[in-house]
């Protein structure tokens, strides 16, 4: 694949932030570096850059898709109230007993770690329920 200028702000973009960005946040740091790069232009970007590998595309079923430019192995955490989207990086003696359990449970090899990576947990975080009463 052809790295043209934007594509490499968009990556640039993407592998230093932790925020999971909409393609409509990473279209506004963009324009700070490239003013007249056009949201066409990121969110195809995007969708090959997630395509080959190089980012993750968190599809929540909301609509809108994050993107995350950290390949490592980790979870993802979504609020189910506020929307909020953040890492969770268990120990590696965790990630392979979760990787175990995986294959004990429906014979599930999973051999690249970057797989994991793409897993959801949903709930409600601490700071809606504190702040909502009701909500659990």
């Amino acid at each position: 694949m052809n790295y043209s200028k934007q594509r490499s702000i968009i990556l640039d973009i993407m592998k230093n932030t932790y925020s999971h960005p909409t393609a409509e946040e990473v279209f506004a740091e963009a324009q700070k570096i490239s003013p007249k790069i056009g949201i066409a232009t990121v969110y195809r970007n995007l969708n090959q850059l997630a395509e080959i590998g190089e980012i993750k595309k968190i599809t929540l079923g909301n609509g809108n898709d994050r993107f995350d430019g950290h390949l490592e192995e980790h979870y993802h955490l979504v609020c189910k109230h506020c929307g909020r989207l953040q890492d969770l990086r268990p120990s590696p003696e965790k990630m392979e007993s979760l990787r175990k359990l995986a294959e004990e449970t429906f014979g599930l090899k999973v051999g690249n770690k970057a797989e994991l990576s793409t897993t959801i947990m949903e709930g409600i975080c601490d700071s809606c329920r504190k702040g909502s009463k009701g909500l659990q």
